[in-house]
């Protein structure tokens, strides 16, 4: 097997590009659109990461390597968001304490914590099904259409 972590890296940096691109994108677009751009960084990621891959690779991802692909690409994701939601906080809160102690006053709430966790599953398993779906029979037909063109 060989070592996934460059395209670990890829996705991470494509991601995250990305992600600049479609929040610029949202703050423009009206109250309540940006959402629709939530899923377009991992999706754009992904896809293209896939594309490398089978390009290098010759060859569509084995079972062992969907299997981490699929993990190690949600778990990158929503690490750096994690991180950057995070980060954007501390650089809030420095102009504006009561920014901090409003965010620790929403956590403390069990309503909002529920609603932050569902919201997020909302978006993390679909995301993740589709990852293992695309991965999976969809790589392999990719592959062999593009090894033919090659």
């Amino acid at each position: 097997m060989i070592s996934l972590t460059r395209y670990f890296l890829w996705f991470f940096f494509i991601c995250f590009v990305f992600s600049c691109v479609c929040g610029v994108l949202a703050a423009l677009l009206p109250t309540g659109m940006g959402a629709v751009l939530t899923a377009v960084p991992y999706l754009v990621a992904m896809i293209w990461v896939l594309l490398k891959f089978i390009k290098q690779q010759r060859r569509a991802p084995t079972q062992a390597e969907r299997k981490k692909f699929t993990l190690g690409f949600s778990l990158i994701f929503w690490s750096y968001n994690f991180a950057f939601l995070m980060l954007g906080l501390f650089i809030f809160a420095q102009g504006d304490a009561e920014v901090w102690q409003n965010f620790m006053l929403y956590v403390q709430q069990p309503q909002f914590i529920s609603m932050v966790v569902i919201l997020i599953l909302l978006i993390a398993i679909p995301l993740y099904v589709l990852t293992y779906w695309f991965y999976g029979k969809q790589a392999e037909r990719m592959a062999a259409k593009m090894i033919d063109q090659l």
